[in-house]
């Protein structure tokens, strides 16, 4: 392995946000009633503290899909104040059995943000997750910027610069129980992205992605070993619902940004002591990434 390198891990502080929320307000995002500054104020909370929280809709009602992506966006620009700007998205519920559990019919997204991002070999410390959900995917980097409908996967590989081994490194931020958070949850409170790490660069001209095998070790061990088709048939059909989603809602992709497009496996989902250890992502010809919780 190589040096590990340190990080800080960074706090978010609600004072940070309290002039966001008075300017945004509840014309903008509370017509309907729903309390959106008190579920940004707790989600908050619970990145500080260190905590986990009720299911939104069970504490603040049932609300659409789409209200779930306003609530993301109030979210966002709370903790881009400490997490730097977005620098891209991670897709979920990305494979069938994943969308046939939860009862939807398309893939999730939440923004990726740039003090997320943690070099390949990195050590974090176990205290910086309530409970860890660790994943291996494929991951994207954007070459050019797409803000339009992009029809096939040959036209969007136009479009991509490099195709990398990721770990998608989540934080489940609710308190588990005998139901499941609704994607409405799961959406509005930034689905579950927390840190990710990038391996090697490889031009997309230079891998098969849809040939890889997805494996993901802990201390040697294989915890999931998934073809990279159960990621929406191929990765790259991630890639594709996520440009053209942000296209159609008036967004885009640009030049740097990276793309997490879902895993292949369910997620090596603990807490406590489990979360330490050195852990492995391979995806043969497109190469590893290792991380160390200590």
């Amino acid at each position: 392995m190589r040096h590990a390198r340190k990080l800080i891990f960074p706090v978010i502080s609600l004072v940070v946000l309290s002039g966001f929320l008075v300017a945004a307000g509840r014309p903008a995002y509370g017509q309907d009633g729903l309390k959106v500054d008190e579920m940004v104020e707790e989600i908050l909370a619970a990145h500080e503290n260190q905590t986990q929280i009720q299911y939104l809709t069970k504490t603040y009602g049932s609300f659409s899909i789409e209200r779930a992506y306003q609530i993301q966006a109030v979210l966002a620009k709370g903790l881009s104040k400490k997490l730097g700007d977005v620098s891209g998205y991670k897709v979920a519920y990305a494979s069938k059995a994943a969308q046939k559990q939860f009862g939807v019919d398309e893939p999730a997204s939440g923004p990726l943000f740039r003090l997320q991002r943690v070099p390949n070999g990195s050590n974090l410390p176990a205290n910086a997750f309530v409970e860890l959900a660790m994943e291996t995917e494929i991951a994207f980097t954007i070459g050019k910027r797409i803000d339009k409908n992009i029809k096939n996967v040959d036209e969007l590989k136009k479009y991509v610069k490099w195709v990398h081994t990721a770990f998608d490194i989540g934080d489940y931020r609710f308190v588990s129980g005998k139901d499941k958070p609704t994607p409405q949850d799961m959406i509005a409170s930034g689905a579950g992205a927390h840190f990710h790490v990038l391996g090697p660069a490889v031009a997309p001209d230079k891998v098969n992605v849809d040939a890889l095998t997805l494996k993901l070790a802990r201390n040697g061990k294989t915890l999931a070993e998934s073809p990279a088709t159960n990621v929406m048939g191929s990765p790259w059909n991630s890639l594709l619902w996520l440009a053209n989603k942000l296209a159609k809602s008036g967004g885009s992709l640009g030049p740097g940004d990276v793309v997490v497009s879902g895993t292949a496996a369910p997620a090596y989902k603990v807490k406590g002591n489990k979360i330490k250890g050195n852990y492995e992502g391979d995806c043969g010809a497109l190469g590893r990434v290792t991380l160390t919780i200590n």
